[in-house]
């Protein structure tokens, strides 16, 4: 289970520094807060499967490819 929050965190930090966001300002577009993001981010944070879908759309991507890792 670690492994794939990690890889989801991972995922999505790319996806916010290639659209060149902060996390805070993913956070004020998805009403989250910062410290969320960043645990979120970092894959020290569980996230509902709401959230999950939440920064999917957020970012254009589907679940799947947020949750593959990427060689």
């Amino acid at each position: 289970m670690d492994k794939l929050l990690k890889t989801f965190g991972l995922n999505i930090k790319l996806e916010r520094i290639r659209l060149g966001l902060t996390q805070e300002e993913v956070a004020e577009k998805l009403d989250f807060s910062s410290v969320y993001i960043s645990n979120v981010e970092s894959g020290k944070h569980k996230i509902s499967l709401t959230n999950a879908y939440t920064f999917a759309s957020f970012y254009g991507k589907t679940l799947d490819y947020l949750l593959m890792e990427k060689s």
